[in-house]
């Protein structure tokens, strides 16, 4: 009998590693990527820091304000941010933006990125939760490692 749906999954794992798989698998619902992580709530533009603002430092960033920019300080290789769009749905336009030498190595739009260029979740289309996860993997620029929601790239 194959496994087709969530608590099947759940049936199966409870069977064969217990609650330790039960928990995964309740844990990856909305907070999949932050969950474990304190909150750093922002109300104004501001740049990130590595030591307020990073994984490293167990913290991710919350904004519910309207349009606000948050700049990312120069790349760090190793360093992690994420990013959470926490507004209503349809509430806060929310930039993103590299240090003026930086980029996404691949934008949203599946291209090569261009120094000093922003990412965007849009107004129209933000829902509560709308997130992305940011690596510096290399000293030229940030690689989106996870995201949720609709952004755009800066034309």
């Amino acid at each position: 009998m194959g496994v087709d749906s969530r608590g099947n999954i759940k049936n199966a794992l409870r069977r064969s590693h217990g609650r330790y798989f039960d928990d995964l698998s309740d844990s990856q619902g909305v907070y999949p990527a932050f969950s474990g992580l304190t909150a750093v709530t922002l109300t104004a533009d501001t740049t990130l820091a590595l030591n307020t603002h990073s994984v490293q430092v167990g913290a991710y960033v919350e904004i519910a304000t309207d349009a606000k920019t948050l700049t990312l300080p120069g790349v760090t290789v190793g360093s992690s941010y994420i990013i959470v769009n926490t507004a209503a749905d349809g509430e806060a336009l929310l930039t993103i933006s590299p240090n003026g030498s930086d980029k996404f190595l691949v934008d949203i739009a599946g291209a090569a990125g261009t120094d000093n260029k922003d990412i965007i979740n849009t107004k129209a289309t933000q829902k509560k939760y709308d997130f992305v996860h940011l690596m510096g993997v290399d000293g030229a620029g940030w690689m989106i490692a996870d995201i949720r929601g609709t952004w755009v790239d800066e034309s």
